[in-house]
């Protein structure tokens, strides 16, 4: 597994395993995916799409708020709301990632409010939640909402 600080190192599906409640979860970490359509995008793109479509299963959708992703949130919502349909009647968990290098408190309020508006547009199965990979912050927050 190739990991770096920026977007696009996953190229194909990784699939792990985590235990929870004395279950054994399966997990699925997809390739990234463009926001363009459908036509024009590639086949580890169409892997990740492929299977937001056919699982039965929690979404995890994780937005970069510090965009040190090399994407804006407005790209970051525009690609949800593109993707978006994949996730009809499942449960979905938009999670703010980064709030080490930019906490939600202090980001723009615009931004605040684009993202804001997205979850709550989404519907009664989708939830918001931060986190930090790097300080841990919220990861076992996300972990249990995901799970339960």
């Amino acid at each position: 597994v190739d990991v770096q600080p920026y977007a696009f190192t996953t190229k194909s599906l990784f699939v792990g395993h985590t235990d929870y409640k004395y279950l054994r979860w399966q997990v699925i970490d997809t390739p990234g995916i463009l926001d363009h359509p459908l036509e024009q995008r590639n086949t580890i793109e169409m892997q990740a799409i492929t299977a937001l479509a056919h699982l039965t299963c929690s979404v995890l959708y994780f937005m970069d708020i510090s965009e040190q992703c090399g994407y804006t949130i407005e790209q970051q919502c525009n690609l949800f709301r593109s993707i978006q349909p994949l996730f009809a009647n499942k449960q979905l968990v938009v999670v703010i990632n980064k709030i080490d290098q930019q906490p939600w408190d202090t980001l723009e309020s615009e931004k605040r409010a684009m993202i804001e508006e997205l979850v709550k547009d989404s519907g009664s199965n989708t939830t918001m939640l931060q986190m930090s990979n790097i300080s841990e912050e919220g990861v076992s927050q996300v972990k249990n909402t995901a799970c339960d």
